[in-house]
C-alpha cells in the first residue's frame, strides 16, 4: 500500500494534499513516506517485524523445533531436560512459546484440521505474510518466497499455493502440499506427497513426514489403494512414539486421523469386523473429550457413512455442522447430501446441497449425482444416462475411481428400467476389469452379482454374512427375496439403492403387481417399460445410417431428411415434453402456417414408428410423448 501511494505520487505529478484525497491518507504521512522512499528505497516502505528482546536466539530456537521435529512424541518437559543436559536453560512456558510458534502446538482444540495449516496468526507471521504479499503483487516472486521462508510457522493462506516448491524450504513446502489436497487430480498428488514425505524422512524432519503421511493416507482412500493406506499407516504410527504408558495430547490429531485412514482402509479390503472395531474406538475417543474438533467429527462421519452405517454417518455429521461455516460447512453438507440420497431421500438431498459452489475433489459431481439419481426415480432414465455420463467426465479429470462406480451403476439401471437388460449388463461387464485392476472389492462383487444370469448359491449367501449392506441387499434381492430386501433397506437406510437395484430384477416387481400387492417403490418407478411392457423403447441410432429399434426389434424405417432430423431431436430431447414454439422456431422459422407443418410430420413420424396417436401428441402449447428413446450418442 505505502509503495503504491508514492509511485502514485511520484508518477502522476500530482500534490501531496491530491494523493491525500485519494488514498484517504493524511498528506504529512505521505511526504515523509516519500522522503523514505528516495533516501532508502522502497525496501524501507514494506512492512518489517522488529524480534522481541526477550526471544531466544534464532539458533536456539531452530534447535528447540528440530527437537519436536526428530520426535514427534516429545514433551515439553522431556525436551527441557535435554536442554538442560547441553547446558542450555529455558523454562516450559519458553519451549512451549516456540513449538507454537513453529506450529508444532498451540492449536485451537475446537478447530483443529487433519494437516495442520490452520495454526494461529502471531504478530510476526502477520507483518512478514503482508510483505510477501505485497512482494508477490508487485511480481517479484522469488523475494516474496524469501519473506515467507523466514516465518516459523504460516497459517492457512491463498498465497502459498501461488509459490513454486522450488521457491520453499521445506516447511512452507509441508504447509503448500495441505493447502493443495482437493484440488489437484490424485494421482499427481500423491507423486507429490511421496516425493515430500521421502524428502523429509531422509532430513530426520519426522514431524513433518507425519503430517505429509497422514495427508497422504488420505488422499489413498481417494484413489482406491488400501494396502498402500495400511502400509503408510504402519510406518506412520513407529513415529507417535508414547511417553511411559500414555502419549502426548499433542499426538490426539494424528492418533485418530490414522485410526480412520486405517479404518477406510480395512473397509476396502471387506475386512469389516476390524473397521466396525476402529469405528467404535474412534467414536469413544470422541466422546470423552470435552472439546472436540468438528472436523473430526466429519472424519468420523465418513469412516461411518464407508461402512455404510447411514444412521450414524448423519448423526456425526449434522453434529458437525453445529461448528462450521465457509468450505468446511459446504463439505459436510455434500456429505449429508450423499446419506439422503443412498436413504433415497431425494428433496432432502437437493434442500441440503442446492447449488453449492465447491472446489474439492468430486465437488462438482455432488449436485449432478443428486439430479442423475432422482431423475431415474422419477421416471425419466434418458436423463439420468445424459447426467451420469456429464459426471463421468468431470471424475475422470480428477482420477477420482470410486464415484466413477456409482454413474455406471446408474447408467446400467437406467437401461435395465427400459428393457434393455443386456446392454446394462454388457456395460458392467465392460468396466469390471478397470474396478478389478483398482482393486475395489466390494464394486467387483456386486457386479459380479448383478451380471450373473445363475441364481444366488450357497457360497454367496455366505458372503452375505460378513459383507456389507449394498452387498448383502444385492444379494437379497439376487435370491428373490424382495419382502425381506425392502425391510432392510429401510431399516439401513439404504432406500436409494433398492431403487436402482430392482430394475436389474423386474420378475420381482411384476409378480406383485399382477398380485395387487404393494411393492413400496414411487409411482413413477412403476410406470417405467421394464415394469410396463406396454410402454414403447425406441432405441435410435443416428451417428451413421438412421437405425431405429421398437422394444429391441429392427424396425425398416424410411423418412425425408426434415423427418429424420426431427426424429433425432426428439430422441435426443432429455424432457418428454417441448413447447411448440421451440420446434416451430427450430424446424420452420420462417413459415407461415408451422403447426400444418407439425402436423404432417407427426403424422410421418407416427407411421414409420408405428407409436399410437395418445402417446406422441398435442396438448397445451406442447409436444408430449409417453414412450421412450436412447441414442447411439448418448452411449
Amino acid at each position: 500500500m505505502r509503495v503504491e501511494v508514492v509511485q502514485y505520487y511520484l508518477k502522476n505529478g500530482v500534490s501531496f494534499r491530491q494523493t491525500a484525497l485519494k488514498f484517504h491518507i493524511a498528506y504529512r504521512t505521505i511526504f515523509k513516506w516519500v522522503k523514505l522512499y528516495k533516501e532508502q528505497g522502497e525496501g524501507r516502505l514494506l512492512p518489517t517485524y522488529k524480534r522481541p528482546w526477550n526471544r531466544a536466539e534464532p539458533d536456539v530456537e531452530e534447535k528447540i523445533a528440530l527437537m519436536k521435529e526428530s520426535e514427534p512424541g516429545l514433551t515439553v518437559r522431556q525436551a527441557k531436560v535435554k536442554l538442560e543436559k547441553e547446558g542450555i536453560r529455558i523454562s516450559i512456558k519458553g519451549i512451549w512459546g516456540i513449538w507454537k510458534r513453529y506450529g508444532y502446538a498451540g492449536f485451537s482444540q475446537k478447530n483443529m484440521t487433519s494437516n495442520f495449516t490452520d495454526c494461529p496468526w502471531t504478530k510476526e507471521a502477520t507483518i512478514k505474510f503482508d510483505r510477501a504479499k505485497e512482494l508477490f503483487d508487485r511480481g517479484v516472486i522469488a523475494k516474496s518466497a524469501e519473506v515467507l521462508n523466514s516465518i516459523p510457522a504460516l497459517p492457512k493462506n491463498e498465497l502459498l499455493p501461488q509459490i513454486p516448491d522450488s521457491l520453499l524450504n521445506i516447511r512452507r513446502q509441508v504447509e503448500r502440499i495441505g493447502l493443495l489436497f482437493g484440488k489437484i487430480p490424485v494421482r499427481t498428488y500423491l507423486e507429490r506427497l511421496k516425493i515430500l514425505y521421502d524428502e523429509c524422512s531422509s532430513r530426520n524432519l519426522y514431524y513433518s513426514a507425519l503430517i505429509v503421511g497422514l495427508l497422504e493416507t488420505m488422499a489413498l482412500s481417494w484413489s482406491e489403494e488400501p494396502r498402500k493406506m495400511l502400509q503408510r499407516v504402519e510406518e506412520l504410527r513407529g513415529m507417535l512414539k508414547k511417553n511411559k504408558n500414555y502419549f502426548s495430547y499433542l499426538l490426539f490429531a494424528p492418533r485418530l486421523s490414522l485410526l480412520i485412514s486405517e479404518g477406510f482402509a480395512y473397509t476396502e479390503l471387506l475386512k469389516i469386523k476390524e473397521a466396525l472395531a476402529i469405528a467404535k474406538t474412534c467414536r469413544t475417543l470422541l466422546r470423552k473429550r470435552k472439546r472436540v474438533s468438528p472436523l473430526f467429527m466429519r472424519h468420523l462421519g465418513q469412516l461411518y457413512t464407508q461402512l455404510e452405517d447411514y444412521r450414524e454417518a448423519e448423526y456425526w455429521y449434522l453434529k458437525s455442522l453445529d461448528r462450521l461455516d465457509g468450505e468446511e460447512e459446504k463439505i459436510a453438507k455434500s456429505l449429508l447430501a450423499d446419506i439422503f440420497v443412498v436413504k433415497g431421500e431425494y428433496k432432502k438431498a437437493l434442500s441440503v446441497w442446492k447449488d453449492e459452489q465447491l472446489d474439492y475433489w468430486g465437488s462438482y459431481f455432488k449436485g449432478i449425482r443428486i439430479q442423475y439419481v432422482w431423475s431415474l426415480v422419477k421416471g425419466m432414465p434418458h436423463k439420468a444416462i445424459s447426467l451420469a455420463t456429464k459426471a463421468l467426465t468431470l471424475l475422470k479429470k480428477e482420477e477420482v475411481i470410486r464415484n466413477m462406480f456409482g454413474c455406471y451403476f446408474t447408467i446400467a439401471s437406467a437401461y435395465c428400467s427400459l428393457g434393455e437388460k443386456t446392454k446394462a449388463r454388457r456395460t458392467l461387464k465392460r468396466i469390471l476389469p478397470f474396478f478389478v485392476k483398482n482393486r475395489l472389492e466390494d464394486v467387483k462383487t456386486i457386479i459380479e452379482i448383478l451380471v450373473s444370469q445363475t441364481p444366488a448359491t450357497t457360497n454367496s449367501m455366505l458372503l452375505y454374512e460378513r459383507s456389507l449392506p449394498i452387498i448383502k441387499l444385492a444379494l437379497l434381492l439376487k435370491n428373490g427375496q424382495y419382502a425381506r430386501a425392502l425391510r432392510y433397506a429401510e431399516e439401513k437406510g439404504i432406500m436409494g439403492l433398492l431403487h436402482r437395484y430392482i430394475f436389474f430384477f423386474p420378475e420381482l416387481i411384476t409378480d406383485l403387481l399382477e398380485k395387487g400387492r404393494p411393492s413400496g417403490l414411487p409411482r413413477t418407478m412403476l410406470n417405467l417399460p421394464v415394469f410396463k411392457k406396454e410402454i414403447p423403447v425406441y432405441s435410435v441410432k443416428f451417428l451413421g445410417n438412421l437405425i431405429v429399434h421398437k422394444n429391441q426389434k429392427y424396425l425398416r424405417v424410411k423418412l425425408t431428411s426434415k423427418a429424420t432430423a426431427f426424429l433425432i431431436y426428439l430422441a435426443a430431447s432429455k424432457s418428454r415434453h417441448i413447447s411448440l414454439d421451440k420446434i416451430h422456431k427450430n424446424f420452420w422459422p420462417r413459415s407461415d402456417h408451422p403447426s400444418r407443418n407439425l402436423a404432417h410430420l407427426l403424422v410421418r413420424i407416427r407411421k414409420a414408428l408405428r407409436l399410437p396417436s395418445h402417446i406422441l401428441y398435442i396438448k397445451e402449447n406442447r409436444l408430449s410423448f409417453d414412450c421412450h428413446f436412447i441414442t447411439d450418442y448418448g452411449e
